[in-house]
């Protein structure tokens, strides 16, 4: 899904609402959340912390609190919006990463949570160099993408081509940067919901693009085959968080 023929995404108010379907229905923010604090565990300054893509904010505003400044980059207008409301202390920048200029600030840990599919694959070394080049030294980057395998991935590629070449930029960031400065870890998290309209609507999410509203009969007889468990439906995600550490 990510390249030159990325799907147009959802409306805003659309995908805020699926975003807090999906968010309610997984544990993926908890699972996350302790992942990323064994990265944080070899940070030693907690100045400044940058989130691209902050989204809801459900991973910033835990995060933040580890740390003096939050800045976020975020292109959705709504997300903006909700954020300076509940987080008037966190500078947020109304802009994508490809296009924001932040001057001279440097960050202590720079987290891009599930972004680099709304960008081409072409791009995603050039916006890794560009966070490179935020972090202070002893800094530490956390990218977050969807893994190739697993359930997730399965329903992917009953729909679209699912191409995120997670494995290629894990290559181009040990080849730039060495294998000391690159670390993986791998997890898995559960979507479940009560409801097969709950469901469905998560998967439309998953799948981003707006074409896919025509198809949502054949994504519900697709979840009622694979997804059906006692009580309700259970999708599987797993998922690859690949950090990058700048010498300190």
């Amino acid at each position: 899904m990510a390249g030159k023929d990325r799907p147009v995404m959802e409306e805003e108010a659309e995908y805020r609402r699926q975003l807090d379907l999906f968010t309610r229905s997984s544990t993926e923010k908890q699972i996350e959340l302790v992942k990323l604090g064994e990265v944080l565990a070899g940070i030693t300054n907690r100045d400044a912390f940058l989130d691209i893509g902050a989204g809801g904010g459900y991973l910033t505003i835990p995060l933040s609190q580890s740390f003096e400044k939050t800045v976020i980059v975020e292109p959705n207008g709504k997300q903006v919006d909700f954020l300076r409301r509940r987080c008037p202390e966190f500078t947020v920048h109304h802009d994508t990463w490809g296009n924001i200029d932040l001057g001279g600030t440097f960050f202590d840990f720079i987290l891009c949570s599930h972004v680099l599919y709304y960008i081409d694959s072409d791009a995603w070394l050039p916006a890794l160099e560009k966070m490179y080049g935020r972090l202070a030294p002893g800094g530490r980057i956390a990218v977050v993408l969807q893994s190739p395998i697993g359930e997730v991935a399965a329903f992917f590629n009953q729909f679209t081509r699912y191409d995120v070449d997670i494995l290629g930029l894990w290559r181009d960031l040990y080849m730039r940067y060495g294998d000391d400065a690159v670390g993986v870890r791998y997890f898995l998290n559960e979507i479940w919901t009560e409801s097969l309209e709950d469901m469905a609507d998560i998967g439309l999410f998953l799948l981003i693009d707006r074409r896919f509203r025509a198809c949502r009969d054949e994504i519900r007889r697709y979840i009622e085959a694979n997804q059906r468990v006692p009580g309700g439906f259970r999708m599987m995600q797993d998922e690859i968080l690949l950090s990058l550490r700048k010498p300190g």
